[in-house]
């Protein structure tokens, strides 16, 4: 059965004790010496602990059409009053030595460094739990006794575990910056990298990248146009490193064991452990590969400043898992290319219409066409229509396409057979897309792309004297969103059905598109394009107001600037899928889905911000 997440609210809100220190801080020495060198040791610590304490209480619940004089019953999923209890700690270290040389020979500029960086994390995790014995009282209300020895817990029913890791990563880096006459630039970076999530046999690999420039506006030919203030056109390109590992696994070349195996010795049935999945010892970096060329502009008496660049990106040897034949286990490899290609765009107009009114407005955009160049294929399920495969995007939907519904039976018997489902009058009738007049399998299909085709973003803030308002909106088009909620959820999470169901098929002629109710219909319940949604969107992003005070230079509490603003976040989403929100997270190969998600939240903030001297 499924709580009802209102009484869940309002009985555990208060149930909940956790405290948490936190200490960051860094320290740096910076050194200038023999006029053109300079050296920047900076250390950074980031430490954090977190201590909770949850507390389960007993939860009587009645039907409220009944009235207060209604029978009150337990619910089933909080009979026992139980404490958990855990104590997590993540430590952060980084460091990082710059060596700098900057030096001018004539007309002639460069600017070299090389330098040395380390990081280190680890994470520490205790785990308890503990119940009230089930002929015993009941543990009380009281934070005085949410420990796990509070003296009612069974301890027969105690329960603990953990969960730790150790992650860490070396670079050595130089850099060169060239430019002759501030008009023709030239820069080029190598680094080599080492990492503990890669095997041993391969942890350390070498990245470089190249670019150059050409600031046109200062060529003698420009002197006398009245359009741009200044111009430069730019490309460059690079290689660089990845630690994308599937499941964030701290050590990815050597898998952890899961349960579910048995072995038998004689008459005894002894449980077995076997790995997650067959290791690879010479799993190594994913490289990404990338170029792009554009040009940066402010034109008309520097009111418009653009921006523009199309880039082109190959990530290679990405980490997935692969299937083995003779195997019931997958194996984790490097055996993936993917490409992403498109426009970026950013622009911006400043319009001073007096001294003291001022409005600056501003867009960008990114288009992105993603194709998996090598890939081994991640099937969809019977639930989930992510899918990856060579020649297509990344995680595309694949599944069935819906023509309609079956009328009658005689529309059933006019119609290709469905292989291994039952189904009749009410169902859904899938399209026969290979023309062998029977549908199975083999008629899955691409329904949809949850990548979306181009993401943008709108801006503006307007300033009067002291005043000053600004807004933001955001949003993506062309991508699709698989709706499982009212399609592919088993009948068992089934507790509310949505308002489109009212338009379900009751009789033949009264809809050729919502299909029959009934938890048995399981042909209806696979992924299609009944579930697909425009998952296109513009969000009303962030509005603000402000005013800053006027203040005296001098002040006896030494105060700088003073600033006191309203702010909102997240107003109103413009969309066109059925669901509380448009975004939806998820893994690098499954994302797009909507579950039902909890709508995003509006947030408004009233503060203060205060500078002193």
């Amino acid at each position: 059965q499924i709580g009802n997440p209102m009484m869940n609210l309002e009985n555990k809100w208060d149930k909940e004790i956790t405290y948490e220190n936190r200490y960051v801080g860094s320290v740096y020495a910076d050194i200038t010496f023999l006029k053109h060198f300079n050296w920047r040791s900076t250390f950074f610590a980031d430490q954090s602990n977190v201590d909770q304490r949850t507390y389960n209480p007993i939860i009587y619940t009645w039907n409220p059409a009944l009235g207060q004089g209604g029978t009150v019953y337990v619910d089933r999923n909080n009979r026992q009053t139980s404490v958990n209890q855990n104590n997590q700690r993540w430590n952060k270290y980084q460091q990082d030595h710059i060596l700098t040389y900057k030096n001018s020979f004539g007309d002639h500029n460069l600017t070299a460094l090389a330098g040395f960086t380390t990081y280190y994390g680890d994470y520490r995790g205790l785990f308890a739990s503990v119940r009230q014995n089930a002929n015993g009282d009941p543990i009380p209300n009281d934070p005085r006794f949410w420990y796990i020895d509070n003296g009612f817990g069974d301890a027969s029913t105690k329960r603990s575990g953990s969960s730790q890791w150790e992650r860490a990563t070396v670079s050595t880096l130089i850099r060169a910056l060239y430019n002759f006459r501030n008009k023709y630039y030239l820069n080029a970076s190598f680094r080599r990298d080492g990492s503990s999530q890669i095997s041993p046999e391969n942890r350390y690999k070498n990245f470089y990248s190249v670019g150059a420039g050409w600031e046109v506006t200062r060529e003698d030919f420009m002197a006398n146009q009245k359009i741009f203030d200044f111009l430069k056109i730019k490309g460059s390109y690079g290689v660089l490193g990845s630690q994308n590992v599937p499941g964030d696994n701290p050590y990815p070349f050597f898998p952890g064991l899961i349960t579910g195996n048995t072995a038998v010795f004689g008459s005894i049935l002894a449980p077995a452990y076997s790995q997650a999945y067959l290791p690879n010892r010479n799993l190594t970096w994913e490289s990404i590969s990338a170029w792009e060329a554009g040009f940066e502009a402010n034109m008309f008496r520097n009111r418009l400043h653009v921006e523009a660049a199309y880039y082109y990106k190959e990530t290679s040897d990405i980490l997935s898992f692969q299937a083995i034949p003779g195997s019931s286990q997958p194996a984790l490899n490097n055996v993936a290319k993917m490409q992403n290609k498109g426009f970026e765009l950013t622009a911006s107009w400043t319009q001073q219409f007096s001294k003291d009114l001022t409005l600056v407005v501003g867009g960008n955009l990114t288009t992105s066409n993603n194709k998996v160049l090598e890939a081994e294929t991640l099937r969809a399920s019977e639930e989930r229509p992510n899918q990856t495969e060579k020649g297509y995007p990344i995680g595309y939907f694949y599944g069935y396409v819906v023509e309609g519904l079956y009328q009658s039976y005689a529309d059933k018997l006019a119609s290709p057979v469905v292989v291994g489902y039952d189904y009749g009058p009410g169902d859904f009738k899938y399209k026969d897309i290979n023309n062998d007049n029977r549908i199975d399998a083999t008629d899955r299909t691409m329904i949809g792309n949850p990548t979306p085709d181009l993401i943008y973003g709108l801006n503006a803030r307007l300033t009067y004297k002291r005043l000053d308002f600004s807004i933001d909106f955001n949003g993506v088009y062309g991508n699709e969103i698989y709706r499982y909620w009212g399609s592919s959820e088993l009948p068992f999470t089934t507790f509310n059905y949505p308002q489109f169901k009212m338009n379900r098929w009751r009789g033949e002629g009264t809809s050729n598109w919502d299909p029959i109710l009934g938890a048995n219909r399981a042909i209806n319940r696979l992924p299609s394009t009944y579930g697909i949604e425009d998952g296109s969107y513009i969000r009303l992003r962030n509005v603000q107001l402000g005013y800053n005070f006027a203040l005296k230079a001098q002040n006896k509490m030494k105060v700088q600037s003073l600033r006191l603003f309203a702010n909102a976040q997240d107003l109103f989403t413009w969309q066109n899928n059925s669901g509380y929100t448009p975004e939806f997270g998820g893994s690098a190969t499954s994302f797009g889905i909507d579950n039902g998600n909890n709508p995003l939240p509006m947030v408004v903030t009233f503060g203060l911000n205060v500078n002193f001297q």
